[in-house]
């Protein structure tokens, strides 16, 4: 959380999904939630966890049109422990199918929000479990 109480969200997509609607719209949202919000593009696993340990994040998503999310996931969950960050919160968006969810959750994911999903419910999950972790 910065230093201003308002937590911190690392919204990223990788470079080469050119799909970025939904993400746009969920850092616009989140912004205007009061959260400080980080947006980048990555190309490996080990920029998201460089990025959420300087920026100190609380909160990274992770958005996915592809099934990318399979060989990403466990180097983001596992950098995130190497550098003692267990308190962030891992969220992931886009494409995925329902079957995969279980094995997502299983990783450390703490929710999944798909195309269609209610932003609100984003909005109000970060706010409940960020402060709990403070």
């Amino acid at each position: 959380m910065s230093k201003n109480g308002r937590p911190r969200v690392l919204l990223v997509k990788h470079w080469i999904d050119i799909h970025d609607r939904g993400l746009r719209l969920i850092a616009s949202r989140c912004r205007d939630a009061g959260f400080e919000v980080v947006y980048a593009s990555y190309s490996q696993p080990e920029e998201v966890v460089k990025m959420a340990v300087q920026e100190d994040v609380d909160v990274v998503g992770m958005s996915f049109f592809t099934s990318a999310y399979e060989a990403h996931l466990p180097k983001v969950m596992q950098g995130l422990k190497k550098n003692k960050m267990n308190h962030v919160m891992v969220v992931l968006g886009g494409v995925i199918p329902d079957e995969d969810y279980d094995m997502l959750k299983k990783q450390g994911v703490r929710e999944i929000f798909g195309a269609g999903s209610d932003i609100n419910k984003f909005i109000e999950l970060i706010k409940t479990e960020v402060h709990k972790h403070k």
